[in-house]
């Protein structure tokens, strides 16, 4: 046997650091699952969103971002499930798969919680939201990176105006999960649960008489060939979380970590301007098909509102893990009129 050299330890210990310094550190890659086909037009807001993410992202640092479009790694829980374990880093799940893993989001579907986009804004970026996107990512391993606009408000569609809460009655609607449910019912309608991929059949056939989405998911299915009409009743707001895995990001440098949040910042600035322009041009749309818009005045939602909201809460304080947040989110609502 040979005896010990520690000039060859030397040696040894000098080359590995040479290589190691000439072989360059492998690109962080963040692969993110989208719903959408790359090619769909008019839905520049999701899409679009992740596109922006990815040019600046891209553009200010050595990280790659792969956007795989088209549901082609799994459905929107699936494609949750496998940011959290690690597999992908991003997905465009929105608040109803959010609310399988994370149940205090829900408050923020409260029917009538948000007069308008510019005050959900203003919550969402503000303390509540805050702090709510901390409670998330210690609870599920997400890190929200901001909050995403879905198309805006939701509206109810039918084949007759629905201008008071009496217009609901007798109706068989579209709708899924108990908090739309339930302020349904209370209107005097009954509430199915039809897949989407099987609404446009369902109005067409009868089996239900009306259905809630925006006037973007109202037009993406062409509804305007079987509604009569889309009644401007912007009882929910819907939105999503811009995720990432905080695993992920907590493994990058300070300087990657500070480029995913300007990126993130900016796709959001150009999701949020790309829906609101997408709503209105949705709404002349559907008009242009024949389909009669009606309008209703702030009395008018009101009195939405007063059914709607109670049933809604009721339902939030026994299904929620900290139904404290329903008054905080009212009350971050009022300071932010």
């Amino acid at each position: 046997m040979k005896p010990f050299n520690p000039r060859s330890l030397a040696g040894a210990c000098a080359l590995a650091a040479t290589i190691a310094l000439a072989t360059p550190a492998l690109a962080q890659e963040i692969k993110v699952g989208l719903s959408l086909p790359e090619t769909i037009e008019g839905f520049d807001f999701v899409n679009g969103m992740y596109e922006t993410f990815k040019s600046e992202v891209e553009a200010n640092s050595d990280m790659t971002v792969d956007l795989v479009y088209g549901g082609a790694l799994g459905a929107p829980n699936e494609r949750l499930s496998q940011m959290r374990r690690g597999v992908i880093q991003m997905t465009d799940a929105a608040d109803g798969n959010y609310a399988s893993i994370y149940s205090d989001i829900q408050v923020l579907n409260m029917p009538y919680l948000f007069p308008d986009e510019q005050t959900a804004w203003a919550v969402l970026d503000g303390a509540f939201g805050d702090a709510m996107a901390e409670d998330l990512r210690a609870k599920t391993g997400v890190r929200v990176l901001g909050w995403w606009e879905s198309g805006g408000f939701k509206h109810f569609s039918a084949n007759r105006a629905i201008e008071t809460p009496d217009d609901m009655d007798g109706l068989k609607m579209r709708v899924l999960g108990p908090l739309a449910t339930i302020p349904v019912e209370a209107l005097g309608a009954s509430a199915a649960p039809i897949s989407f991929g099987e609404l446009y059949t369902s109005l067409q056939t009868g089996v239900v008489d009306g259905q809630d989405n925006s006037a973007a998911i109202f037009n993406l299915i062409k509804l305007y060939e079987v509604q009569s009409h889309l009644n401007l009743t912007g009882h929910t707001y819907a939105f999503g979380p811009l995720g990432i895995s905080d695993r992920f990001f907590a493994s990058l440098s300070e300087d990657d970590q500070q480029v995913i949040l300007d990126a993130a910042d900016k796709a959001i600035a150009f999701n949020r301007e790309a829906s609101r322009d997408l709503e209105g041009r949705a709404i002349d749309f559907a008009r242009e098909q024949g389909v009669s818009v009606v309008e209703l005045t702030d009395e008018q939602r009101n009195a939405f509102r007063q059914i709607m909201q109670p049933v809604a809460i009721e339902w939030l304080r026994d299904n929620v893990d900290r139904p404290e947040l329903i008054e905080d989110a009212m009350a971050a609502v009022e300071a932010a009129e």
